[in-house]
């Protein structure tokens, strides 16, 4: 059996996780247990791999924002593109209107920092829209989850074009 080089098991690894933390149900005891749940932990994984992976796109350099617009720029543009189309407002952490901004600074750091968004909310959906602006800005979860796997065949692509990228994965995903 060939040996899994590290970008293909990571991004397993990623996928397996991410997949499996989305199909989480209520525990017993709940009144909805064992129907899916929304849950932050989700919307945490899916913003620590797109962290992550911007990482590997910026081979290395960059803060956290910088890396984290890497990949959602180059690699999820229907989910930027929906940001922009919805016309969301700007979150009040930032002036700057879009997806992307309400991504980062509402949720990755509300669901990191804060545990909670605020105001934002987020919901489980088989629709296929990234946001509804129904009382609030309302992220769709499983919508996302959609968006990154997207992103990541976007990215395996890159690393084809760019060699570098799939050559010195560990170094840049650690760096």
């Amino acid at each position: 059996m060939a040996t899994e080089h590290p970008m293909d098991r990571t991004l397993r690894w990623m996928s397996e996780n991410l997949a499996g933390a989305q199909r989480a149900v209520h525990l017993p005891g709940h009144e909805d247990a064992g129907k899916p749940c929304t849950n932050s932990g989700t919307g945490i994984i899916v913003c620590c791999y797109i962290n992550a992976l911007g990482k590997v796109l910026l081979k290395g350099q960059g803060k956290d924002h910088q890396r984290f617009k890497g990949f959602v720029t180059q690699c999820m543009q229907p989910f930027l593109q929906a940001g922009s189309t919805k016309a969301l407002p700007p979150p009040t952490k930032t002036k700057k209107p879009g997806g992307e901004e309400w991504l980062y600074h509402v949720y990755r750091c509300g669901f990191i920092h804060g545990f909670y968004p605020g105001n934002a909310r987020w919901r489980r959906s088989a629709n296929s829209r990234y946001w509804t602006q129904r009382g609030g800005v309302t992220l769709n979860i499983d919508a996302l989850v959609r968006a990154f796997f997207d992103g990541v065949e976007v990215f395996r692509q890159k690393a084809k074009d760019d060699p570098d990228l799939r050559t010195n994965f560990g170094k840049y995903i650690t760096k």
